[in-house]
């Protein structure tokens, strides 16, 4: 199950990688998943011809369109495991933005509390065991369960957290999963006479401890390599536009490379050319990500600015980490630009290099004298 925003948020990258998490969601095993903000972000035809291509339910109960009140996918599911009846319903939180694409209808978002005090009575009667998927958020969601009796379970989405034991509150047996798939919760159901006589359940988490697959590992490496051509095939075709553009921007401020550095700092490029900075780019290259739009500017100089990568054919001077990834554009030399740690961790986000600490990391690249 998942309580929504899998998908990326713009871009055409994210809309590919959107639609392979989907494939690859569905490979693992995944039944039933409600949506967030996030699935809109590509529009409502590509979010349900994504999932007509898998056997996984989409459920919201509350997102419906404008004019006719008609739910945008299936209110609830029923699933039987064994002899017992499992009923899947979702809920999208009613202030969150849904952007709306040319050619898609206006939505609603009903107040769940309202539709859930009609529908959760309903499931009662069709199924032995009633899971909410909830995006509302971790306060509306727990509000939701004391407004609405009958409900058994309920998985949390939209940014709620991490817990790492299953528990019970209001009655209602509940999960909060995190963020990035780390973590794998699991609830176990004793279901006797149509009710839940006991439950246990733990939270895996998917760290070095637990092996990977090999299968999956191999479809994911070919997706990144068929992503990588692509945009390696779209830079070349746009290069030559893309640097004429560039070079009306030189007028002003603009990156200039590390060769116009050397001309007076010999010695420092000397010291910085032995570490990994230097060589950042090649990272890329060995594995097949040298023209993947979310690698690039942490492997470059400039991207998408004044003088700036445009791409390894076009300005092949300005690939690997150097000296203005630091210290700023070389028209502006001299300007009394620090490097500090609000630098470097634009690159060295929470989510890339986790462990980052400035202080422990700067004596490793000092090239200075």
């Amino acid at each position: 199950m998942d309580s929504g925003d899998f998908f990326g948020v713009t871009g055409e990258q994210d809309s590919l990688k959107s639609a392979f998490m989907v494939q690859a969601m569905d490979r693992l095993g995944y039944s039933v998943a409600t949506i967030g903000e996030r699935e809109l972000s590509f529009g409502q035809a590509f979010l349900i011809d994504t999932f007509k291509k898998t056997k996984i339910d989409l459920v919201s109960a509350n997102v419906v369109f404008a004019d006719t009140k008609k739910p945008l996918v299936r209110p609830y599911v029923i699933r039987r495991v064994g002899t017992v009846r499992v009923a899947f319903t979702g809920f999208l939180g009613k202030e969150m933005p849904l952007k709306r694409h040319a050619g898609d209808k206006e939505l609603t978002v009903l107040e769940a509390a309202d539709v859930a005090k009609t529908l959760i009575p309903e499931l009662r009667k069709k199924a032995d065991v009633v899971v909410v998927l909830s995006h509302l958020g971790l306060t509306d969601s727990q509000k939701l369960t004391i407004e609405v009796p009958g409900i058994d379970v309920m998985v949390f989405g939209h940014l709620v957290g991490l817990s790492k034991e299953v528990v019970q509150t209001q009655g209602v047996i509940n999960v909060r999963g995190g963020e990035r798939g780390q973590y794998i919760p699991s609830i176990h159901l004793v279901v006797e006479d149509g009710k839940i006589a006991s439950y246990d359940g733990d939270v895996v988490t998917l760290d070095d401890k637990i092996p990977a697959d090999d299968s999956m590992n191999h479809l994911v490496d070919n997706f990144q390599d068929e992503l990588n051509t692509r945009f390696q095939k779209q830079s070349e075709q746009a290069a030559n536009q893309e640097a004429r553009q560039t070079q009306v921007a030189l007028s002003a401020d603009h990156y200039m490379g590390e060769k116009n550095c050397r001309r007076c700092h010999e010695a420092e490029y000397q010291m910085y050319t032995s570490q990994k900075h230097a060589h950042a780019f090649a990272t890329l290259t060995k594995n097949q990500r040298d023209s993947t739009p979310e690698c690039l500017p942490c492997h470059v100089v400039g991207m998408g600015q004044a003088g700036g990568f445009v791409s390894k054919e076009s300005t092949p001077d300005l690939v690997n980490v150097q000296c203005e990834n630091c210290h700023g554009m070389g028209t502006m030399h001299g300007s009394g630009h620090v490097v500090g740690p609000e630098v470097c961790i634009t690159c060295h986000t929470a989510s890339q290099d986790p462990t980052f600490n400035f202080d422990e990391k700067l004596p490793k690249i000092v090239h200075w004298q």
